[in-house]
C-alpha cells in the first residue's frame, strides 16, 4: 500500500471511530435534554426536584437501551449529593439484565456499609465536574453493575451555572469493538487504539488485549490524536506489519 492510500485508510479509520464516539454522546445528549426539561419544570413551580420526578427518565432510558444493534449496557443520570429534596445521593440509572431486559440499577449509598457505592470519587463523575467537559473512561471491569468490560461516557449537567451531576452511558467494549476493529484491520501496520492513559481500547492484532498498557511509541511509529470527540484517544501505528 502506498503512502497516499495508507493516509486515506487512516483517515477513514479515525472517522469511523469518531462517528462511533459521537453516536454514544448523541444518545447521552437526549438523556441530558430530557433531564433538563424535567428539572426546569419543577423549578418553574418553585420546587426542588425529588427522586420521584426523575423516574420519568426511565422511558427514554429503556428506549435507548433496547435499540437494535446497539452496544449500550446502561444509561441515566447521577446527581451531585444534596441537589434533590428527598435524598442525598441518587442515581436514576437503567441497565440491561437477563435477556436484554431494562431494569433499575440498585446501588448502596449507606456510608457505613462495606458495599457503599461512592460515585463522588469516580473519574467519570469527578472529571466532568472539574473540567466541564465530556469524558470517556475505561476500559475497566464494572463490578457494581454488569460485571463486564466497559467504557463509561459522561457529560456534565449544569443548571443556573451550577454542577448538579452527569448524564452518561456504559458501553459494552466487546460490542463496541465490532465498530472499531474493522477500520483498524484495513491498516497494514500493527495498529492500537489507546485511551489517554495509554491503555488499549482495541487493536488489529491478538498481541494486544483491551486494558493492557501499551509501550511509548518508538521510532517510526505514527500517532494520530482523536481528541475532537472528548475521548482523548489516539491511534498508534507501529512500523511492524499487523499479525
Amino acid at each position: 500500500m502506498n503512502v497516499d492510500d495508507m493516509a486515506d485508510y487512516r483517515q477513514q479509520c479515525v472517522q469511523c471511530i469518531e462517528n462511533a464516539i459521537a453516536s454514544v454522546f448523541n444518545d447521552i445528549e437526549r438523556m441530558a435534554s430530557e433531564f433538563e426539561r424535567l428539572w426546569a419544570k419543577q423549578a418553574a413551580r418553585d420546587r426542588t426536584p425529588s427522586s420521584g420526578d426523575l423516574k420519568q427518565l426511565r422511558t427514554l432510558a429503556d428506549d435507548l437501551l433496547t435499540q437494535d444493534n446497539r452496544w449500550m449496557l446502561g444509561t441515566g443520570v447521577v446527581l451531585e449529593p444534596g441537589v434533590l429534596s428527598d435524598c442525598e445521593m441518587y442515581c436514576e440509572w437503567r441497565h440491561l439484565v437477563g435477556e436484554g431486559r431494562p431494569a433499575q440499577l440498585d446501588l448502596n449509598f449507606n456510608r457505613s456499609s462495606d458495599s457503599y457505592y461512592n460515585y463522588r470519587e469516580m473519574p467519570w463523575f469527578t472529571r466532568p465536574r472539574e473540567s466541564g467537559d465530556r469524558v470517556v473512561e475505561g476500559p475497566y471491569i464494572d463490578l457494581y453493575g454488569q460485571d463486564a468490560y466497559i467504557l463509561t461516557f459522561a457529560r456534565p449537567l449544569h443548571m443556573d451555572g451550577d454542577f448538579i451531576g452527569i448524564a452518561g452511558a456504559d458501553v459494552d467494549l466487546g460490542l463496541f469493538e465490532r465498530v472499531l476493529v474493522p477500520g483498524l484491520l484495513a491498516l497494514d501496520h500493527e495498529a492500537l487504539l489507546l485511551n489517554e492513559t495509554g491503555r488499549v481500547v482495541a487493536s488489529n492484532t491478538p498481541a494486544w488485549l483491551p486494558g493492557e498498557l501499551a509501550p511509548n511509541p518508538g521510532a517510526g511509529a505514527v500517532v494520530t490524536p482523536l481528541g475532537a470527540q472528548h475521548a482523548h484517544w489516539m491511534l498508534l501505528e507501529h512500523p511492524s506489519a499487523a499479525a
